[in-house]
C-alpha cells in the first residue's frame, strides 16, 4: 500500500484520470436517470459540475500534479496530499450525488485550493528551475475556480444578482478549462506534431532569453479571458463570446506549431486538430444562437475541452508508462475516438433545433459518451500491454523531467 500510495504522489494522474473518467459516466447517465422517472430533480445543475468540475477537474489536476513538481524541479506530492486532494474530490462528488450543490461548490473550493497550494508550495521549495512561461496562467485557472467555487457556494447565503452570479459562473465552468490550456498548451501539445515547442527552455542560471515575452504573451491571453467573462456579463452573450474566440483561436494558433495544418500526423494529432474549431464554433453558435446558449456550449464543452482532455490524457498515460514507441506508432483507434466525439456532440447540438427529439438524443448523447470513456479505457489498456518496439523506432519528446 506504501509504494501504491508513492507512485500515485509521484504521478497523481494514476488515481485523477480515472476518477474523472468516472465522474464523466454519472454525469452524462443523470439524464437517462431523470428521463425514465428514475430521479425527480432537473439534472441540469449537478451534469454540468460532474461533467466540468469532476471530469474537467480531475484531468487537470492529475496534469499539474503530475507535470507541476517536474517542472519545478521539485519533490512530488507527499502521501498526504494525494490522500487529501482525493478526500477533497470524492468529497465533492458525494455532495452532488445527494443534490446539495452549495456544498458540493464548498468542496470543491477546498479542493482546488488545496491543489492550488501544493503547486505553490513547490514554487517556493523546488530547485529554482523557470517553469515553462504558461504555467502560471494554469495556476491561476486553479485559483479562479477555485475562488468560484467559494462565492457559489455562499450564494444561497449572499444572494448574489444575476450579473455577479453569471461572472462566477463563468470564471467556475469555462475558467478552469480554458485557462490551464492557455497556459500548458504551448508547451505540450506541439509535441504530438513532432515540432518543437516555443514554451521550452533549456535550464540554466537567470532566466532564457524570450521566457518573458512568451510569459507576457501567455498572462495577457489568460487575463482577456477573464476580461470575456465580465464583457459577457456587462455588455451581454454575444460580446463575450465573440471575444472569448477572438482571443483563444489566434493565440492557439499562433503558439502551437502544428495545431493548424494539413501534414500528417498520428491519431493524437488529428484529433487535436479538431478541438479548437469546435471550440470556436461552440462559442459562435452559442452567440448567435443566444436562446440555445447552452446546448451550442456543448460543442465547445464536448468537442473542445473534451476531446483535448481524452488526447492529453492518453499522451500522459503512455508516455509515464514510457511507452514512447506507442506514441510513435499511427494510433489510428484513436480516430475512431475523436470521430465518437464529434457524432455525440452533433447528437447533443440537434435537440435544440428539432425540439421533439429532445429526450431521445439527451439519451444517444448519453450513451455514446459512456460508450467512447469505455473504448478509451480499453484500448489505452491495450497499448499499454503491446510488446515494445526496438529501441531505435523509439523518439521521446514528453515533457522534461527531474533527474531521478
Amino acid at each position: 500500500m506504501s509504494a501504491f500510495l508513492d507512485r500515485c504522489a509521484a504521478e497523481p494522474f494514476r488515481v485523477f484520470f480515472p476518477l474523472g473518467v468516472l465522474a464523466s459516466a454519472i454525469g452524462v447517465l443523470l439524464w437517462p436517470v431523470y428521463f425514465q422517472g428514475w430521479a425527480t430533480v432537473w439534472p441540469l445543475e449537478a451534469h454540468a459540475r460532474w461533467m466540468v468540475i469532476g471530469f474537467g477537474g480531475c484531468f487537470v489536476t492529475g496534469f499539474l500534479g503530475t507535470a507541476g513538481p517536474r517542472l519545478l524541479g521539485a519533490d512530488p506530492w507527499c502521501r498526504f496530499e494525494i490522500l487529501w486532494h482525493v478526500a477533497m474530490a470524492v468529497a465533492m462528488m458525494a455532495c452532488l450525488a445527494f443534490h446539495p450543490i452549495p456544498a458540493a461548490d464548498l468542496m470543491a473550493g477546498l479542493w482546488l485550493s488545496g491543489v492550488l497550494l501544493s503547486l505553490l508550495f513547490r514554487v517556493l521549495t523546488g530547485d529554482g528551475d523557470v517553469p515553462p512561461p504558461g504555467l502560471p496562467v494554469a495556476v491561476l485557472g486553479l485559483g479562479g475556480a477555485a475562488l468560484a467555487g467559494f462565492a457559489l457556494s455562499m450564494d444561497p447565503i449572499l444572494g448574489f444578482t444575476a450579473p455577479v452570479r453569471l461572472f462566477w459562473r463563468l470564471l467556475y465552468f469555462q475558467g478552469l478549462l480554458w485557462l490551464p490550456v492557455i497556459g500548458v498548451a504551448p508547451y505540450l501539445l506541439p509535441r504530438f506534431f513532432g515540432r518543437k515547442s516555443p514554451h521550452a527552455f533549456e535550464d540554466g542560471d537567470g532566466i532564457p532569453p524570450g521566457w518573458r515575452r512568451a510569459f507576457f504573451t501567455s498572462l495577457a491571453a489568460g487575463l482577456a479571458v477573464i476580461g470575456s467573462f465580465w464583457i459577457e456579463v456587462r455588455f451581454g452573450g454575444r460580446a463575450g463570446m465573440i471575444v472569448r474566440t477572438a482571443v483563444v483561436v489566434p493565440y492557439l494558433a499562433c503558439s502551437v506549431p502544428g495545431l493548424v495544418g494539413w501534414g500528417k500526423v498520428n491519431g493524437l494529432g488529428l484529433a487535436l486538430r479538431w478541438f479548437l474549431p469546435c471550440a470556436a464554433g461552440g462559442w459562435l453558435l452559442a452567440a448567435w444562437f443566444g436562446p440555445l446558449r447552452t446546448g451550442m456550449l456543448h460543442l465547445m464543452f464536448i468537442g473542445g475541452a473534451g476531446l483535448l482532455m481524452l488526447a492529453v490524457a492518453s499522451r500522459v498515460t503512455l508516455g509515464h508508462a514510457d511507452r514512447h514507441d506507442r506514441l510513435a506508432s499511427p494510433l489510428r483507434w484513436f480516430h475512431v475516438v475523436w470521430v465518437l466525439v464529434l457524432l455525440t456532440a452533433a447528437t447533443r447540438l440537434t435537440p435544440e433545433f428539432v425540439p421533439k427529439v429532445r429526450v431521445t438524443h439527451f439519451l444517444y448523447a448519453a450513451i455514446l459518451w459512456v460508450a467512447i470513456l469505455a473504448f478509451w479505457g480499453w484500448k489505452l489498456r491495450r497499448e499499454l500491454r503491446l510488446p515494445e518496439a526496438r529501441e531505435t523506432e523509439i523518439r521521446r519528446r514528453c515533457p522534461r523531467r527531474k533527474p531521478g
